[in-house]
């Protein structure tokens, strides 16, 4: 594969292959440790700090559409990790709690992904660096973002047929 030029960097390739090395390394790591994904793995740490969120706002910090978000949780429910709570304050919100086993698995995991992210961050560079990756992901997100909001079904009819049909990235 050619490298990347400035002018044509391929973003949206490049950075679906980051994201597919990453979840599969994570995933291989985590299963055969603790018999978790990565993705169970960030609701694990999100719960840490927010035990007892709504499923909508569980779904929304992880980065899912809810109906993905609930069959995840419904996984992890099976496995013991987490429990669905009704809230007391409005009975049809449900809130998504850790339980004592999914403690347990997160505190045993958080050694093992904060190694495998220094491992991984060491090829970055040093630390000025990786603040401006960070910085730069976050940039990502948020034009991407951005970009999904404005797009709408009438601003692709401006594009060129020739191009339509091409891959992105």
């Amino acid at each position: 594969m050619p490298e990347p030029s400035i002018a044509d960097p391929r973003m949206f390739h490049l950075l679906h292959r980051v994201h597919q090395s990453l979840f599969r390394a994570g995933d291989k790591v985590l299963a055969e440790a603790f018999g978790i994904t990565t993705t169970q793995s960030a609701v694990l740490m999100y719960l840490k700090h927010s035990d007892g969120a709504p499923m909508g706002e569980l779904a929304k910090a992880i980065g899912l559409k809810i109906t993905s978000a609930s069959g995840l949780v419904d996984r992890m429910e099976k496995k013991g990790l987490v429990a669905r709570r009704r809230s007391s304050s409005d009975k049809r919100s449900i809130k998504i709690g850790l339980t004592t086993k999914g403690r347990c698995v997160l505190a045993e995991a958080e050694p093992l992904v904060s190694a495998s992210n220094k491992q991984m961050l060491k090829k970055i560079g040093e630390q000025g660096d990786v603040s401006a990756f960070v910085r730069a992901c976050e940039n990502i997100i948020t034009a991407a973002e951005e970009l999904y909001q404005s797009a709408s079904p009438a601003s692709t009819s401006t594009i060129p047929v020739s191009t339509k049909s091409q891959k992105t990235g």
